[in-house]
């Protein structure tokens, strides 16, 4: 039996279209609300490689409003991208899930390969750098966002149409905002996420007949849904002048994640993670492991190691407190660090 049987009968998809979408590497940024819905939605329509990237763990407030998690992921604290990645699997085993979780950075971008980015992050910070990256290495993007009622989704590509810059003249003024918590009702995530899915076969299948200047803004209180052209505009710093203003974070300094106990720390050094997994598990410390990173519980607090030198600590109360647990860690490990 084929699994993509009804998916094949579409007419705008067809044979050719499913085939090109099995063979398509998409990366979803941010696994929590429209993420969710996004990675389950392509996992059923079997694109062949869904990279995950996302730094949080699964908490009760998610619940209301995001797909695939559970209670038990909840008591398990399992990061989000990993739970993700077991429920992912659960429904097709043919695609291959790589979950990072990271926040998204320009390094990660450079390195990676996809056909398709599919924003679903919830701070325009992040959204900026995708923005950047999209202009500078010329890829396609499908922007979604919620808030209260409303959402909006978009592909845009600056190199063929209207960049987010142009969608949003106060872009800096929204960055501003970032770390305020608004709510979102929970009809609403999975409308975006619909149109986003649709609009990343869209591009997938035939991307010659896309646009890239029509912006969908959803009410989904009163079941309003309205299309707009989006024009470039000529001071865009972006498309018109090229200032480019997101550079790669090498700082050592502790930050914090907005709206979470979650903190990182980018090292100078790299992190040799074979060597790392060894030390961790001679001192019967279990280790989750995979071609980029580790997950481990160390002093009774998680973390997860990349071969960067990015450290991620979760469930810190403080940031002082943050700033301990990794100068814990570090004092034992420094001899594991590479040049």
């Amino acid at each position: 039996m084929d699994r993509y049987d009804r998916q094949r009968r579409v007419t705008s998809i067809g044979a050719a279209g499913q085939e090109k979408i099995s063979q398509a590497t998409v990366l979803v940024a941010g696994c929590g609300a429209l993420g969710s819905y996004v990675a389950e939605q392509l996992t059923r329509a079997g694109v062949a490689h869904l990279i995950l990237v996302d730094p949080d763990q699964v908490s009760l407030t998610n619940l209301q409003r995001q797909a695939l998690f559970d209670e038990d992921d909840v008591k398990q604290h399992r990061l989000k991208v990993m739970a993700a990645k077991n429920h992912l699997n659960q429904i097709n085993h043919e695609v291959e899930i790589t979950p990072l979780p990271a926040p998204l950075s320009i390094d990660l971008l450079n390195e990676l390969d996809f056909d398709l980015v599919i924003d679903c992050l919830d701070n325009y910070q992040a959204r900026d750098l995708i923005n950047q990256a999209a202009w500078v290495h010329q890829f396609s993007y499908v922007f979604g966002s919620c808030a209260g009622n409303f959402g909006n989704v978009m592909l845009i590509d600056p190199s063929k149409g209207p960049c987010l810059n142009d969608v949003f003249p106060d872009l800096e003024a929204l960055k501003a905002t970032d770390c305020d918590l608004i709510g979102v009702t929970t009809p609403l995530v999975p409308l975006v996420a619909a149109n986003q899915v649709s609009l990343a076969l869209h591009y997938l299948v035939d991307p010659a007949t896309v646009n890239y200047d029509r912006l969908l803004t959803i009410d989904a209180w009163n079941g309003d849904f309205n299309y707009f052209r989006v024009q470039k505009r000529p001071d865009c710093p972006v498309c018109a002048n090229h200032k480019l203003t997101v550079e790669p974070d090498v700082s050592p300094q502790v930050r914090v994640l907005c709206g979470s106990q979650t903190y990182l720390m980018d090292l100078t050094e790299r992190l040799d993670l074979n060597d790392l997994a060894d030390w961790l598990t001679d001192r019967q410390i279990e280790v989750e492991q995979s071609p980029k990173f580790i997950h481990f519980t160390f002093n009774q607090n998680e973390l997860s190691a990349f071969k960067n030198g990015r450290l991620i600590l979760y469930g810190a109360p403080d940031l002082a407190d943050a700033e301990n647990q990794f100068d814990r860690f570090l004092a034992v490990t420094n001899h594991l660090m590479t040049q």
